[in-house]
């Protein structure tokens, strides 16, 4: 295993352990503090609903793209439906927490 592929699954389990560790101190402090209301669910809801609909409209176009001769590996398409996901779903938060 080079030091690169090491630097990188590094990088991928510190993402994962620090997403999960802002997780659980996020709802921890919204208890504390009674935000974990109504109000918190069907913005929940509602955003990753959403975030589900803008990733399988990224699946088409990559689809499409792939279709046109877009040369694509697994890794990336994953990686690019990945980001699309975590992004459409944090927007649409953002979202509903200002429409809310």
């Amino acid at each position: 295993m080079s030091l690169e592929q090491m630097l990188g699954f590094l990088g991928i389990v510190l993402g994962i352990s620090g997403g999960l560790f802002g997780l659980w101190w996020g709802r921890r402090m919204a208890a504390r503090k009674n935000g974990l209301d109504e109000r918190y669910e069907k913005i929940t809801v509602s955003s990753l609903a959403n975030g589900w609909k803008i990733t399988v409209i990224s699946i088409y176009v990559l689809f499409l793209l792939l279709i046109a001769g877009v040369q694509f590996s697994t890794a990336q398409a994953l990686g690019i439906l990945l980001l699309i996901h975590m992004g459409g779903w944090a927007f649409s938060t953002l979202y509903y927490n200002l429409k809310y």
